[in-house]
């Protein structure tokens, strides 16, 4: 219920899961682990189509540049505009942020920002570096009537600020 809103990181479908991802989460944390593999970074070539009209899946791009096995999305159901995942790059722990080009055309609507702005907080606060995959056209500043909450340009959002 409260996953969509933003307020959780990850769900575990129960309590030794919670425990697991406790735990893989804290390790991000704690320093470079030896023993790391990589993917074949030629895989690359083929995950951004030629056509830039076309969508692609930028998760692949992320799996396929962090070691294998060490990718962590956190809010994978929220502000889906944006990809926010903890990783591991040569056992080093690091931050990716991507904007998803599946959602609005890759767009930042303030669910996004505001999942950024948190992200680049986090990681800031425990010295992690930050990759970035950009392929978006701009802010969202749209507002629908339906709208809870203000667009990204409108709400002031922090997300910029924070890049």
């Amino acid at each position: 219920m409260q996953e969509p809103n933003g307020v959780i990181d990850l769900v575990a479908d129960d309590e030794a899961g919670a425990v697991a991802l406790a735990r893989r989460y804290l390790s991000y944390f704690q320093g470079t682990v030896p023993g790391w593999e990589a993917h074949d970074v030629r895989r690359l070539r083929h995950v951004v189509p030629e056509n830039r009209v076309r969508v692609y899946d930028v998760r692949r791009a992320v799996e396929l540049i962090a070691d294998v096995g060490s990718v962590l999305e956190l809010r994978p159901r929220f502000g889906v505009g944006v990809i926010t995942a903890l990783a591991r790059v040569e056992g080093r722990p690091v931050g990716l942020l991507a904007s998803n080009p599946a959602h609005l055309g890759g767009a930042i609507d303030a669910d996004a920002a505001d999942k950024a702005a948190r992200f680049l907080q986090l990681c800031d606060a425990h010295g992690l570096p930050v990759v970035s995959l950009v392929d978006t056209p701009g802010s969202w500043s749209a507002r629908s009537p339906n709208a809870t909450r203000p667009s990204a340009t409108s709400a002031g959002s922090s997300s910029p600020a924070a890049i």
